[in-house]
C-alpha cells in the first residue's frame, strides 16, 4: 500500500525545532503572537463575548485554564474554544492568501492551552506555533478553491493546524502525529451556509470548533486510539467526501522556509477579501478632494470569490458590515473608514454612508479571478467632476510583500486593544510576546491574562 499523503507533513511537525539565531523567524513570531493576543483581548469588548462564554463554559465546571477576560478556571477544551472564538470576533486576526483561511485563531489557542496546562517552555511553544501554521496552511491550500467555495477552511483545515500544534507541543512522534491528523480530519467541518442565512454572528464558532477538534485529536491518540492515516486520500476520505479531484499534492510536502512567513496580518477589521479594495479607496480618499470622494459613481473590480464572500448589500449590523464591500468602500470614501477601531454600530447606521453605498457597483473581473488566490487584486474607480480617478492593488497592506515594521506592529496592537472598554495594558502584552520569542526562562502562558484587568 502507498505511503499516506500526510506522512511528510507529520514528519515535519514532529521534528520541527526553532533556530534560536533566526532573527527573521523571531520577528515573525513576535508579530504573530501580538496579532493573536491583541485580537483575543479585544474580543472581550465585543457584544458577542458573553454569548460565546455561555455557549462553551458550563457553570460549576472546574479545570486548569483561564479564559481571557474572566475569573476562575475551566476545563481545557472549553477554555481553548472560548479563547479561539474571542480571537475572531472583531475580524482582526491574521489570514493567508493561498490557504484562504485564518491560521492564528486555530493554532495559538490550542498551543497556549497546552502551554498553560503543562507549563511548556518557550522553545516548545514557538516550535508548536510554527508547526501548526505549516499544517493549516498546507492542508487548506491543498484542498483548494473548490473546497473554500463551500467550506470555511478556517474550520476544516484549521482542525489540522490545531492538531499539529498540539502534537508538536506534546512531542508526538511522526506516527502519533499522523494518527492525530486522522482524528482531526474525521471531525473537520464548517460550511459557508452561515453567510447565506445571515448568521455571521456564528462565524467565530468555526475557529472554536477547529481548536476543539485538534485538542480532541491528540487526546484520542494519547488514549491509544488510532486515527486514519489516509484521511485525505482514502476511498472514503475527505477528498472523496467533498468531491475534490484537482488537489495539488505538492502542498503536503514541506520545503524551504516555514510558511508562517507568508501570512498576512490584517490592516482592516473586515473580511480579508476586500482589503486590497479598501487600501485603494483609502488612497483615493487621501488624494481626491473630500466633496469629490463623497459623490459620484464608484466601480470596484474584484475576483469573483470576493463578491461571493464579501458582497453583502445594505448591512444592518457590524457583523454584516464586515462582509459588505460596498458599505466599507463607501465609508472610506466618506472619510469615515472602517478602521481597526472605527467600525462601530454608529458607522453602520450613518445615513451618509448608507446613501453613498448605493453608488458603489461591484464587478467580478475575470482576469482578477484568474490571479486569485496567489494575488488579492482590486481596482477602485471613482467618477469625479474632473474625470475618473482610480487605484489598483495586487496585494494588501500587511501581506508578506508589505509586512508591518516592529514599530507599526506595536501601534497596531494598541489600536486593536482599543476595541475593548476594559482596561488593557499593551506594554504587558508586548513584553509577554518579547519574552516568548526570546525564550526567556520566566515566560508563562497564563501571564497573558495580566494584560487585561478582570474588573471593569
Amino acid at each position: 500500500m502507498s505511503t499516506p499523503d500526510l506522512v511528510p507533513l507529520a514528519a515535519f511537525v514532529s521534528g520541527y525545532m526553532v533556530d534560536p539565531d533566526d532573527a527573521a523567524l523571531a520577528s515573525r513570531l513576535r508579530s504573530t503572537v501580538l496579532d493573536w493576543g491583541s485580537a483575543a483581548l479585544a474580543g472581550t469588548g465585543h457584544p458577542l463575548f458573553s454569548a460565546y462564554q455561555t455557549a462553551f463554559l458550563s457553570p460549576g465546571e472546574q479545570g486548569p485554564l483561564r479564559v481571557i477576560g474572566t475569573s476562575g478556571r475551566h476545563p481545557m477544551i472549553a477554555a481553548a474554544m472560548t479563547n479561539a472564538a474571542l480571537s475572531h470576533l472583531w475580524e482582526v486576526d491574521d489570514a493567508h492568501r493561498d490557504a484562504t483561511n485564518h491560521p492564528g485563531i486555530t493554532v495559538l489557542p490550542a498551543v497556549m492551552a497546552l502551554a498553560e496546562a503543562h507549563r511548556l517552555d518557550p522553545a516548545t511553544v514557538c516550535a508548536a506555533i510554527v508547526a501548526g501554521y505549516e499544517a493549516v496552511i498546507r492542508v487548506s491550500a491543498h484542498l483548494g478553491a473548490p473546497h473554500y467555495a463551500i467550506n470555511h477552511s478556517t474550520a476544516t483545515a484549521g482542525s489540522f493546524g490545531a492538531a499539529a500544534a498540539a502534537a508538536r507541543a506534546l512531542r508526538f512522534s511522526p506516527e502519533q502525529t499522523l494518527s492525530a491528523f486522522g482524528h482531526a480530519g474525521t471531525q473537520a467541518a464548517g460550511l459557508w451556509a452561515l453567510l447565506d442565512d445571515d448568521c455571521t454572528e456564528s462565524k467565530a464558532f468555526h475557529a472554536a470548533m477547529a481548536v476543539r477538534n485538534g485538542l480532541q485529536a491528540v487526546q484520542l491518540v494519547q488514549s491509544g486510539l488510532p486515527g486514519a492515516p489516509r484521511i485525505l486520500e482514502g476511498p472514503r476520505g475527505m477528498r472523496a467526501s467533498w468531491h475534490l479531484t484537482d488537489t495539488d499534492a505538492a502542498w503536503l510536502a514541506p520545503d524551504g522556509a516555514p510558511l508562517i512567513h507568508t501570512v498576512t496580518i490584517k490592516g482592516w477589521p473586515v473580511c480579508g477579501q476586500m482589503h486590497s479594495a479598501l487600501d485603494c479607496a483609502a488612497d483615493l480618499a487621501r488624494r481626491v478632494p473630500q466633496d469629490a470622494a463623497a459623490a459620484g459613481p464608484v466601480t470596484v473590480r474584484l475576483p469573483e470569490s470576493a463578491l461571493a464572500i464579501a458582497g453583502r448589500q445594505a448591512p444592518t449590523t457590524v457583523a454584516e458590515a464586515k462582509f459588505s464591500t460596498s458599505f466599507c468602500i463607501a465609508a472610506t470614501l466618506c472619510g469615515k473608514p472602517p478602521s481597526l477601531a472605527g467600525l462601530t454600530e454608529a458607522l453602520v447606521v450613518d445615513p451618509e454612508i448608507q446613501r453613498r453605498a448605493e453608488d458603489v457597483t461591484l464587478v467580478a473581473d475575470a482576469a482578477m479571478t484568474a490571479r486569485f488566490p496567489k494575488e488579492r487584486p482590486a481596482e477602485v474607480c471613482l467618477e469625479t467632476p474632473s474625470g475618473p480617478q482610480s487605484e489598483r492593488r495586487s496585494f494588501r497592506r500587511g501581506d508578506p510583500e508589505a509586512p508591518w515594521t516592529d514599530a507599526a506592529m506595536i501601534e497596531r496592537t494598541r489600536d486593536v486593544l482599543a476595541l475593548t472598554p476594559w482596561e488593557t495594558r499593551p506594554e504587558v502584552l508586548i513584553r509577554w510576546a518579547d519574552a516568548l520569542v526570546a525564550h526567556s526562562p520566566g515566560w508563562a502562558a497564563e501571564t497573558l491574562h495580566e494584560a487585561l484587568l478582570t474588573t471593569r
